[in-house]
């Protein structure tokens, strides 16, 4: 039995041992896949910055070789240009001129241009130096031939269209026609032709003295122009390649459509025709951006570049890309991954070596604090724990532990007094609360009668009904009649409060012509009041406009938020009320012109109790500081919401929405807007 029993004590200890060694594991291999993940995620950034950097050096060698070309154009269109034949002949008139034509088409073909022509000073074609010899068309769409009409030399690149190529130079047309392809990633186009050129242009005016005599334009066409990109190609790259893979490609693009390039489709054809991925023609074409970063080259990932091309006039009508593949890259990656685990494994191995060492020493005291531990997760008192020779720290564990759960026993026993106490008082908070709020309401209610009575009194008396008034006796009733109003405005207010924290706030809906049945009686009402500081009530709401409403409950809110505008509006000033439907709401506006509102007091206008306490007069203001409490209540109970804006010194403008009727006619006419 004492062996069995020794047994089982041994395989308990070796358990809490495999679970120290696993949590020495964990905590060693989770270390290394951090620092794996950091030292490797450094290292590819700083492969992919440096690699990209290349390629954005890369894209400026292949602008550089681009604007020689055009810059070598617009020499020649000059020398050309200067030549005393051609200036001779267009001071002459002498068209058309064989001479000309011929020495035109030697300097073409010598050069590599795909046409020169001569334009008049009116634009008109005058020689055509390839065939089809067409003149006497004009060139007034080209913007190149414009400026230089105007006496500046012009390079850039063009668009042109079938026809006009094919006028400047037969079979050009042909070379420009391309056949659109569908590629990954791509954005969807039902265009399956693209039969337009990009042509790098150049314009000289020809001069005599300070005399514009015509201009000389040339060109080449870059559609399927392999000679172009492969020279520079050979210029920004090396010929070493990866696994077949060039060691870095060049594209022209016509907008997203490759019409000149280096890269190779898997049959080995150049990819002409085949288009850039969506998510770099949004950046670049539409948005007139540098794309940089990885991008989907027809069958590959690159690190790649492209710049937007503008033609003459600033517009986008291409791309220029340079791209390296990413592959060498990620090869590079992944062998320093490789190493850098392989050199963790090892690492891993020792540290589990020392780890078994420690865990001998520290599992029977662990195994007895762990239990300890598990009692009072388990809801149980918790219960000293004996340290038993255990090592320096570990006792010092335990007696932090045991001081730990001393202090746990007395705590948890003042807390659940605490919560017996707080409980207790918030029972008793909710029935004072409830008994105040039922005890507002009453008396708010049986205050009703009385105040009608008075008020008609008031009113008879007012009116001299009952007898004149002495001039003194007339500002006496006129103060018992503000005060009385502002009696009924509180019980009014206290009644709806009463509503609003008893959860009685439930509007009963009915049709409300908000014009006749609200504002305009409202209006009237308030009229003394607005008279008396001379400010001016203006209603813009249409009479067509009609809510889905408690009527009670929005005479309130309008009530509410005409009486603020003419409490705190500017002597002189104006109060505009208006309302434009916004969906299934319509949406009211209630702007006065006065003091306006502090920012940083806006926040607190909708809470309970809380109301400016002078106007811009500085006149002295009574109230409950309930009605924009109460108005917020009553919107929202609709659906609603309501906010406040105001400049300081100039006016505040309450915005609020309360829900639209709608008459069967109404339905159908927003559900067709709605289909439409």
């Amino acid at each position: 039995m004492i062996k069995k029993s020794s047994f089982f004590k041994r395989k308990k200890q070796a358990t809490l041992r495999t679970k120290l060694l696993s949590a020495f594991a964990v905590l060693v291999i989770s270390f290394g896949i951090l620092s794996a993940f950091i030292g490797v995620r450094l290292i590819k950034n700083q492969v992919i910055t440096e690699a990209q950097t290349r390629v954005r050096l890369d894209l400026s060698s292949a602008w550089s070789v681009q604007k020689a070309k055009l810059n070598e154009i617009e020499t020649v269109l000059k020398l050309v240009a200067g030549k005393q034949l051609i200036v001779d002949g267009c001071f002459a008139k002498t068209w058309p001129n064989q001479e000309v034509q011929n020495r035109l088409e030697k300097i073409r073909m010598n050069l590599g241009l795909d046409f020169i022509s001569i334009a008049s000073p009116k634009s008109q074609i005058l020689v055509r130096s390839a065939p089809p010899y067409n003149t006497g068309d004009y060139c007034l769409s080209n913007p190149a031939v414009s400026m230089a009409l105007e006496g500046q030399a012009m390079t850039c690149m063009s668009l042109v269209s079938s026809s006009n190529l094919e006028q400047e130079h037969e079979g050009l047309s042909e070379n420009a026609f391309i056949v659109l392809e569908d590629t990954p990633y791509a954005r969807p186009s039902k265009k399956i032709v693209e039969t337009r050129g990009m042509v790098m242009m150049g314009a000289v005016p020809i001069k005599k003295g300070n005399l514009i005599l015509g201009a000389i334009y040339g060109g080449v066409l870059l559609n399927r122009n392999h000679a172009n990109v492969d020279q520079i190609h050979d210029i920004v790259f090396t010929d070493e390649d990866h696994e077949g893979i060039p060691s870095g490609t060049v594209t022209i693009f016509l907008y997203d459509s490759r019409i000149a390039t280096t890269v190779r489709l898997a049959n080995g054809n150049r990819a002409i025709g085949t288009k850039v991925s969506k998510e770099v023609a949004d950046r670049v074409i539409d948005n007139n951006l540098r794309w940089e970063g990885r991008a989907f080259v027809v069958r590959a990932w690159y690190l790649t570049a492209y710049d937007p091309i503008y033609d003459c006039q600033g517009k986008t009508i291409g791309m220029l890309y340079v791209g390296i593949p990413e592959q060498p890259f990620k090869d590079l990656i992944r062998y320093t991954i490789l190493r850098y685990v392989a050199l963790s494994i090892i690492a891993l191995i020792m540290s589990l070596a020392l780890a078994f060492f420690l865990a001998g020493r520290l599992t029977r005291p662990l195994q007895r604090l762990a239990e300890a531990a598990k009692r009072m997760k388990r809801g149980g008192l918790p219960r000293l724990v004996e340290s038993n020779n255990a090592s320096r720290e570990t006792n010092t564990l335990i007696q932090a532990f045991n001081d730990m759960a001393g202090t746990l026993s007395k705590r948890k026993k003042k807390l659940e007094q605490a919560k017996e106490k707080l409980e207790q008082a918030n029972t008793s908070l909710k029935v004072v609360n409830h008994s105040y709020m039922e005890a507002v309401g009453f008396i708010s209610h049986e205050l009703k009668s009385p105040l009608a009575t008075i008020m008609n009194y008031v009113y008879l008396i007012n009116e001299k009904k009952m007898g004149p008034l002495t001039e003194k006796q007339e500002r006496a009733m006129k103060n018992v009649d503000g005060n009385v109003k502002l009696i009924v405005e509180m019980v009014r207010h206290y009644l709806n409060l009463s509503r609003i924290e008893n959860g009685e706030l439930d509007p009963i809906t009915t049709r409300v012509e908000v014009a006749e049945d609200v504002l305009i009686p409202l209006l009237e009402s308030f009229e003394a009041g607005a008279w008396e500081y001379n400010i001016n009530l203006v209603n813009h709401v249409d009479k067509d406009i009609v809510l889905k409403t408690d009527f009670n409950m929005t005479r309130e809110v309008f009530e509410n938020l005409i009486g603020n505008a003419v409490k705190y509006g500017r002597e002189g000033g104006k109060i505009s009320i208006d309302a434009q439907p916004e969906g299934d709401f319509i949406r009211f506006n209630v702007l006065n012109e006065g003091e306006g509102i502090p920012q940083n007091k806006i926040d607190t206008l909708f809470k309970k109790f809380s109301r400016l306490e002078t106007d811009s007069t500085g006149r002295k203001q009574k109230g409950t500081g309930l009605g924009l409490f109460i108005t917020k209540a009553i919107i929202e109970a609709h659906g609603g919401s309501i906010q406040a804006k105001s400049k300081h010194h100039e006016w505040v403008d309450f915005q609020f929405t309360l829900p639209r009727y709608k008459d069967s006619i109404t339905a159908q006419v927003d559900d067709l807007k709605a289909v439409d």
